[in-house]
């Protein structure tokens, strides 16, 4: 996973964001750290969004869910997305799984996760954002 730093302005006041890429389950050392955790899905599979919602589960063991605040990103296909948790730190922690294709929700490639299951995931979730991007098109991007 990569680590990267970007500095946002919210409600007037300048923030220093700490991001940090990680592959797989979280650990303790994680859910510990983890201020925030960004999920990230690809829109094209099922398996990403079932191991976003397996990751999810495992952080809430390690930590009780109320204590992160966190976001649902389904992307379209975009390299490096698809179901683990990404944003950590002061504002920190992001979780996905890795897919390699450009964005190609298609009649040959059909969106695989709907709309209503994303958000209602993000429901269970609670203290959760629910956001769908796109690179390729700039949807959500700067978000």
């Amino acid at each position: 996973g990569g680590q990267f730093k970007r500095e946002v302005t919210v409600d007037g006041q300048s923030h220093l964001l700490l991001i940090r890429e990680e592959a797989g389950a979280p650990d303790a050392q994680f859910a510990s750290w983890a201020d925030a955790v960004i999920f990230v899905f690809s829109l094209e599979s099922e398996s990403s969004f079932e191991e976003v919602t397996r990751l999810h589960a495992l952080l809430g063991d390690l930590r009780g869910a109320g204590d992160v605040a966190l976001a649902l990103v389904g992307t379209q296909g975009e390299a490096g997305t698809g179901g683990g948790p990404v944003l950590p730190g002061a504002g920190r922690g992001t979780l996905g799984s890795p897919s390699d294709s450009p964005d190609k929700i298609s009649s040959s490639s059909p969106r695989a996760v709907e709309d209503a299951r994303a958000r209602a995931l993000c429901g269970d979730m609670r203290r959760c954002l629910y956001y769908e991007t796109c690179a390729t098109y700039g949807l959500n991007v700067d978000r």
